[in-house]
């Protein structure tokens, strides 16, 4: 059995925004039930050195459009940027929704076609990482995606919001 990289792409990444999701709704009822404002959840951080709960949900919603604009052939200097100006979680949960549209709406064909093409992309200052499709998604984009919704899991476990893995799990 073959399993395809848009078999593998897609689904992770919708499971990890219904959990994202998921956490935040939970977040947004927390706030309301203690009086607490929206902005201390997501101005929170682990450690002072890192971003924010509001920037983690930004940063992955923009880097898995930019990992599917890759694997559908987009040219680097095309990458879609998304501004960051999200303050809430509803404006947070709409942008979640409006990059999962388009991730389920990439050409699957293109995607798995694309298994063997070169990819170039920086990684740091003057520093870039060379990956095929193949390996860009199953060591790069699929690590990326869970590490920064477990961050803002975290986040909110972390400011006393009862989230659980069910919640992670988008379930």
């Amino acid at each position: 059995m073959t399993i395809a990289l848009s078999q593998i792409m897609k689904p992770s990444t919708a499971q990890a925004f219904r959990g994202l999701v998921t956490i935040l709704n939970k977040a947004k009822v927390e706030a309301e039930k203690t009086g607490a404002s929206e902005q201390a959840y997501l101005s929170a951080r682990l450690f002072p050195d890192m971003s924010d709960m509001k920037w983690q949900v930004q940063m992955i919603t923009e880097f898995a459009i930019r990992g599917t604009a890759r694997m559908t052939g987009v040219p680097a200097e095309k990458l879609p940027e998304l501004a960051k100006e999200e303050d809430t979680f509803d404006a947070l949960i709409a942008r979640i929704g409006e990059c999962a549209a388009i991730v389920e709406a990439a050409d699957d064909a293109v995607i798995d076609g694309n298994a063997d093409m070169q990819i170039s992309m920086p990684v740091g200052p003057e520093q870039t990482m060379e990956l095929d499709g193949q390996t860009y998604v199953m060591s790069f984009y699929i690590p990326n995606l869970f590490f920064h919704v477990t961050t803002a899991y975290n986040l909110l476990r972390a400011q006393g919001v009862p989230v659980g893995k069910r919640d992670f799990m988008g379930m």
